[in-house]
């Protein structure tokens, strides 16, 4: 599995490419760069889903662009976070000036969800706090959690539908997961669970 990194120009979140055998998954398409964009067109009948983390716009923006020029490609995100895929009041565009392009999803997934994907698998965990809706996605060793945690913290939970408490849980669901993950955020640089459970303050105690 290779993973490629897209860093938004206007606000620094990460879009990941992760290319397998045969195919791609993007996760959390914020921004159709142009580089992304020349990445998207290059792999047009490649790309099988786009998940996203969680609605808001940071995360989410570029995907109606990458599901014009692929159009069997599937949107999958968190049924309590859909509506954001269509309102820029919900996915907190508008008080960014910020125009969003809308779109909707083909799939609303769950907690322990399997997508399946040739020889691999796209494992969800439900993850709110930050979001109501929050969701990290396990493909091999590799966890895309969205802004869940992030290397040394964790997601603001000041937003509609944000709930400290509610997070904490979901750290500690991912604290209690049975070995080491590489971990890849939506915001800074990729870590470890297993660094994120000696040094993260918001994981550590828990």
């Amino acid at each position: 599995m290779e993973i490629k990194t897209f860093c938004s120009v206007r606000f620094p979140e990460n879009c990941y490419g992760v290319i397998l055998k045969n195919d791609i998954i993007l996760v959390d398409p914020g921004e159709f760069t142009p580089e992304l964009e020349n990445f998207v067109k290059l792999n047009i009948n490649r790309i099988k889903y786009i998940l996203l983390t969680h609605m808001h716009f940071d995360h989410i923006c570029g995907a109606a662009d990458v599901k014009r020029l692929c159009p069997n490609a599937k949107i999958v995100i968190h049924s309590l976070d859909a509506e954001g895929l269509s309102d820029s009041v919900k996915s907190l565009a508008v008080y960014f000036g910020l125009e969003q392009k809308n779109t909707v999803a083909d799939i609303f997934c769950n907690d322990l969800d399997v997508l399946d994907l040739g020889d691999a698998k796209i494992n969800v965990l439900y993850t709110p706090g930050h979001s109501e809706g929050s969701v990290c996605y396990m493909i091999e060793n590799s966890i895309f959690c969205g802004d869940t945690i992030f290397e040394g913290s964790c997601g603001r939970t000041d937003f509609p539908g944000g709930s400290s408490y509610i997070l904490s849980q979901s750290l500690k669901k991912l604290k209690e997961l049975d070995g080491d993950f590489k971990l890849y955020p939506g915001h800074g640089n990729p870590t470890t669970l297993n660094n994120e459970r000696l040094y993260n303050p918001y994981m550590r105690n828990l």
